[in-house]
């Protein structure tokens, strides 16, 4: 038969081995947390730096299209000084073909 004295110490040894467990599995979150921590400082990092460049790329496509919109404005300016007759037949055709289409 167990005695009390038993159960005592039996108790007492699985409440040291559950507060042994315990301790150890906050070591392990702790380390857990503090790496998740590191790499998430890591992805901010890289994050901020891409943002950085594609902001640069964005502002060269602009720069890009804008002068290439400026080009062909001016081209089609000077082909609108030349022949003014025939850009004015071709809007005037333009137009009719919108309002007909917009009419169905």
């Amino acid at each position: 038969m167990v005695s009390i004295r038993d159960m005592k110490q039996g108790a007492s040894k699985t409440a040291d081995d559950l507060a042994d467990a315990a301790d150890g599995a906050g070591e392990t979150i702790k380390d857990g947390l503090k790496d998740t921590a590191e790499e998430l400082h890591t992805l901010g990092e890289r994050l901020r730096a891409n943002g950085s460049q594609l902001e640069d790329e964005l502002r060269d496509a602009s720069q890009r299209f804008t002068d290439g919109a400026r080009k062909f404005g001016d081209a089609a300016a000077e082909q609108i000084r030349e022949h003014p007759l025939a850009a004015f037949g071709i809007a005037f055709a333009a137009g009719m073909i919108v309002t007909r289409w917009l009419r169905r």
